[in-house]
């Protein structure tokens, strides 16, 4: 009966640990929907079809205004964003105030590959607000 209970419980553990890996949709998508904290965005992955045009939501739920800013192919923010960064961005959401949400849409990269999310508020990048775009041929 103990070994039972034993395996019940490794199991249990296994589901769960599990259940919070599909949280990761790897499948490509013409929406991006995200919430915005501090200093987070949840989720920190998206997959999209390049060239197709992507529907855009955030959700501010933290305490500060947040911007959504996707860098352009092989430019990556590693410290801080800052006005000379500005030239190589993508597409950018502006600030959402705290509490608030943003509605945009706008066309995927050309190009497949890793594109660089960052809040281009000071000091959110070395807090840890980063994300990736994932470009992927189209289905």
């Amino acid at each position: 009966m103990r070994a039972y209970s034993s395996r019940l419980a490794l199991a249990a553990v296994l589901a769960l640990i599990l259940s919070g890996c599909g949280g990761s949709n790897n499948k490509p998508s013409t929406s991006i929907n995200v919430t915005m904290t501090d200093f987070t965005y949840s989720p920190n992955v998206f997959t999209v079809p390049m060239g197709q045009q992507i529907s855009f939501r955030a959700q501010n739920n933290g305490a500060v205004a947040h911007s959504f800013i996707i860098m352009q192919a092989g430019h990556e923010i590693k410290d801080h964003f800052t006005d000379a960064d500005k030239a190589n961005v993508y597409w950018e959401q502006a600030e959402v105030d705290p509490g608030q949400s943003a509605q945009a849409s706008f066309a995927a990269p050309a190009q497949p590959g890793t594109y660089q999310i960052v809040c281009g508020n000071g000091g959110h990048v070395e807090a840890g607000m980063v994300a990736k775009l994932v470009v992927v041929p189209g289905q």
